[in-house]
């Protein structure tokens, strides 16, 4: 079971304890703001999409009482984990939680608020990673092989994104007798991504000579670089912007991400053109929309990257 408990919800609480339902809507609204939880359900896999729009500080406690592993997506606006200990997740970051049994963690809920989340029941983890498993440490609660990344704060890969936009474009159709095979795919696409980025994050150095500011600076670049597909930022002036200088930048940004600004932002136009395709957009408008005024050179960076072109994508 997980529950969600909030005082300032009237003592509102929301269980998920019905495995046998195929979706779940909750709408839930107040003199402090209002609520709306999706929950989307398959075999051993949830995906729930929490909307918060809450005029004061919202606290809440999530419990699980089961084995699962939660991967937690910060859409857009904040909050804070654990309160006491200050940790602020904002747009673009997620982190997990791994329950061996029994886990309850507190939080702040802040203002316009959109999570996406998957649980991966003990099943689904033991069929996916049972290695992992293994070397599970009861008495820690977390895997033994990556200590405390679980719990930290990480970026949200472009690819990541992509698959998020995907489940969230068809969460509609869940009705489809199959929808449910679609779902279970494109979780464990994102749990394999999760995994790749953890085990870089273990294997990075830890004699890393970026600060805590320095990493909250080059994440601040990365949203930038997000936010300006149309008209990037130079490199230098993307320094400027968060306040480092452009060396300091290259190679933090290399650090943190594993890729290069421009790097970055090439893998964000491709992700996004390739949903836009998918989506039924032609390739000309979708060379505009990720910042390209010549669809020829759209056509060559597209076919570099996925290695045909952006015109066969349905067709493949």
């Amino acid at each position: 079971m997980i529950r969600i408990t909030s005082a300032l919800w009237d003592e509102y609480v929301y269980d998920l304890d019905a495995p046998s339902k195929r979706e779940n809507l909750i709408n839930y609204a107040g003199s402090w703001g209002s609520v709306r939880i999706v929950t989307i359900y398959t075999a051993d896999i949830s995906v729930f999409v929490f909307d918060l729009n809450c005029k004061d500080d919202c606290p809440v406690i999530l419990e699980i009482n089961t084995l699962c592993l939660m991967m937690i997506f910060t859409l857009s606006g904040t909050y804070r984990l654990n309160a006491g200990k200050n940790v602020l997740f904002t747009a673009s970051k997620h982190h997990s939680l791994f329950s061996s049994g029994y886990l309850r963690s507190s939080a702040i809920l802040q203002g316009d608020l959109k999570l996406f989340a998957i649980c991966f029941t003990k099943n689904s983890l033991q069929k996916t990673i049972p290695t992992a498993l293994v070397h599970f440490n009861p008495n820690e609660g977390i895997f033994t092989e990556w200590p405390a990344l679980l719990r930290s704060i990480r970026p949200t890969t472009p690819q990541m994104s992509m698959i998020i936009q995907a489940i969230m474009v068809n969460i509609d159709k869940n009705k489809r007798g199959n929808q449910h095979i679609y779902f279970e795919a494109k979780a464990l696409e994102l749990l394999f991504l999760e995994l790749e980025q953890i085990d870089a994050f273990a294997g990075r150095s830890t004699n890393s000579y970026l600060k805590e500011d320095d990493l909250e600076r080059i994440h601040q670049a990365k949203i930038i670089v997000e936010q300006n597909l149309l008209n990037p930022c130079s490199l230098i002036e993307l320094a400027h912007k968060v306040g480092l200088n452009d060396f300091k930048l290259k190679k933090g940004f290399r650090e943190v991400l594993g890729t290069t600004v421009f790097g970055y932002l090439y893998d964000l136009r491709m992700e996004k053109a390739k949903f836009l395709l998918k989506s039924g957009n032609s390739v000309r408008e979708v060379a505009y929309e990720v910042g390209y005024k010549n669809a020829h050179h759209f056509t060559t960076a597209f076919k570099k990257k996925f290695g045909h072109l952006p015109s066969k994508v349905n067709k493949l």
